[in-house]
């Protein structure tokens, strides 16, 4: 049998394949304001360290969780990537992020989809999009 590290190290492995991604799994700190996992017993830790300090710390019982956040990270690398190759002049640059965001991760768990349109939707209503005229 697996311990817990190993077995949500393949999980993401198989998720990093289906997205392409290329991002890692670390159980260490890199201090490049990318995350690591912690997990311990039933708990799993993200946490986002840069330069020797933790800048984020999430924690869950939820091995779905974890990966929700992990898949996330991935998704939203590849999304600023698509945007920055498909740019519109004068669109606000999130629009094209965004529904490559929620289209990735769909393509894992559909849930997972639903549940960033409806954390986009919350941001969104806070701060809409703001697009300009060309000129």
């Amino acid at each position: 049998m697996f311990n817990v590290t190993e077995q949500l190290r393949r999980k993401y492995g198989a998720i990093r394949r289906v997205l392409g991604s290329p991002l890692k799994f670390h159980t260490e700190p890199q201090h490049d304001g990318s995350a690591h996992v912690e997990c311990s017993a039933e708990i799993y830790s993200y946490v986002i360290t840069e330069r020797g300090s933790e800048l984020e710390r999430r924690t869950t019982k939820s091995q779905d969780e974890i990966l929700y956040w992990l898949a996330s990270d991935m998704a939203f690398d590849l999304a600023g990537k698509f945007e920055l190759q498909n740019r519109v002049v004068g669109q606000d640059p999130r629009r094209l992020m965004f529904a490559k965001e929620i289209e990735l991760l769909s393509s894992i768990h559909p849930e997972w989809g639903e549940r960033k349109a409806r954390e986009y939707a919350a941001t969104l209503s806070e701060y809409p999009y703001v697009d300009r005229a060309e000129g």
